[in-house]
């Protein structure tokens, strides 16, 4: 449902608004996502992580959260008239303070939502979750038709928090009501953890987001608005199915940490799972990315399918990474993530600005071969020493699912290639790409259909 609303918005938003709009909201993002690290200070994570917690502890958590808000809003209010400067857009510094607010608003429910997740109660979060994106696309829809420009997608982002935020206050205090409490000294371990928690997110992030900062400030913010609706696009996916299965296993893993065995054969299934059900996803975008983007956003975006394409392959094996995370959470080893994305620190820009030269395309194509690289380190520094998977049983649950993927692909690809009516292409191909990869996987992956039926009959 929220990845249905969330590209409902984003097709409606398209065609209301030019791609510079979308180019201002992409660097408010990234300020913002840059720095929401800062906000959460790592203390979610550690909540989750450990096992038992008193409520002084939690209520002075609560408050750290309430006055790290407070703090960066102040600080990110301060900076936005240097990066507007930076990039040469006067209008950001406004965008930048308005979304800013979220940094107040967001730690009252914070707590709430993390406890939730503890507890495993993912039915209730994605309630809450499903109003948050309908009071958000509704917001930014009015504001859209009324001319409100790239507000519109300001007010939508702001309205969803306070939405979120409310919900999680009215629920979360009947259970759980912080004191007025604030002992540093009881929270000293959870700040430790938190410490490397907060280095690591805000490197990542910015890893993860080099190529926004570059495009919008060599190429500018009309062809950033062009690459930033391909990457919504294209990150979509992910960020509706690994957290699905990642927000579970992280608890999951946290619980069984000390068992090296059944660790590893949670990760191995989780990297399965997530690979079998991203990969033909992302086939079926690269196939019709065309169609796709001339449905949703019209002929005016056209310039958004070569990257969409591109950005396909580099989604499929970023979606790989992610529960690297969680493994390194569920066992404690937060400093080892912080150090690993800091040597990526030094890798990462370095190949985005080189491939930068070469356009929108480079800059995709870059991001691709810096995934790929990465694949067998990522194994052989954090996955084997963590849980002790060897090369072949791991880089397995990825390879099968990836042939079986590009198999789909190229059957589809032939199979739809002459048939102009794209609704019908659409209805053909999915059919036929789910009939396959069915098949695919009764062959070469039954485990995971195996799986997959258990979990839909307990369901």
């Amino acid at each position: 449902i929220t990845t249905i609303l969330q590209l409902l918005q984003l097709a409606i938003l398209a065609r209301f608004l030019d791609p510079s709009a979308f180019g201002l909201m992409a660097l408010v993002t990234v300020v913002i996502g840059f720095s929401q690290a800062f906000l959460d200070m790592g203390i979610s994570n550690a909540i989750i992580h450990k096992q038992h917690i008193t409520h002084e502890q939690l209520s002075t958590l609560y408050w750290v959260n309430v006055l790290a808000g407070i703090g960066l809003f102040i600080i990110v209010s301060a900076i936005a008239p240097a990066v507007s400067h930076f990039y040469a857009e006067p209008e950001l510094t406004a965008l930048i303070i308005i979304v800013a607010l979220t940094f107040i608003i967001q730690p009252f429910g914070q707590q709430f939502m993390v406890l939730w997740q503890k507890e495993m109660r993912f039915s209730e979060i994605a309630k809450i979750d499903i109003v948050n994106r309908s009071v958000s696309l509704v917001v930014s829809v009015i504001f859209a038709y009324l001319g409100y420009g790239v507000y519109a997608l300001v007010y939508g982002t702001l309205a969803g928090v306070m939405s979120q935020t409310a919900q999680f206050m009215v629920l979360g205090f009947k259970e759980h009501k912080p004191s007025f409490v604030f002992r540093v000294g009881d929270i000293k371990e959870f700040l430790g953890f938190g410490a490397y928690q907060m280095g690591e997110k805000t490197i990542n992030y910015f890893n993860s987001q080099i190529d926004v900062l570059l495009i919008g400030k060599l190429l500018g913010t009309e062809a950033l608005g062009i690459y930033s609706i391909a990457k919504q696009l294209i990150m979509r996916p992910a960020q509706i199915v690994n957290p699905i299965i990642t927000k579970v296993t992280f608890p999951m893993m946290a619980k069984i940490q000390d068992d090296t065995v059944k660790l590893k054969n949670v990760y191995l299934k989780t990297i399965n799972y997530l690979s079998s059900i991203n990969f033909p996803i992302y086939a079926f975008l690269f196939v019709f990315a065309h169609e796709i983007i001339m449905l949703l956003f019209g002929a005016k975006w056209s310039e958004a399918v070569v990257i969409v394409q591109i950005l396909s392959i580099y989604g499929a094996v970023r979606s790989t990474g992610n529960p690297i995370g969680s493994l390194l959470l569920a066992k404690g080893k937060a400093n080892w993530g912080f150090w690993w994305n800091l040597g990526l620190f030094f890798y990462v820009p370095v190949g985005i600005y080189i491939s930068s030269q070469w356009g929108l395309e480079g800059v995709s194509w870059g991001l691709v071969v810096i995934m790929l690289s990465l694949v067998v380190p990522n194994w052989y520094f954090l996955i084997q020493k963590l849980c002790h998977a060897q090369f072949i049983e791991y880089h397995r649950q990825i390879l099968i699912p990836a042939l079986i993927a590009i198999g789909t692909g190229m059957i589809i690809y032939i199979t739809v290639g002459f048939i102009y009516n794209v609704i019908l292409k659409f209805i053909i191909g999915m059919i036929a790409g789910a009939v396959i990869v069915y098949a695919f996987n009764r062959l070469w992956n039954k485990n995971f259909l195996v799986e997959l039926k258990g979990l839909v009959r307990r369901r």
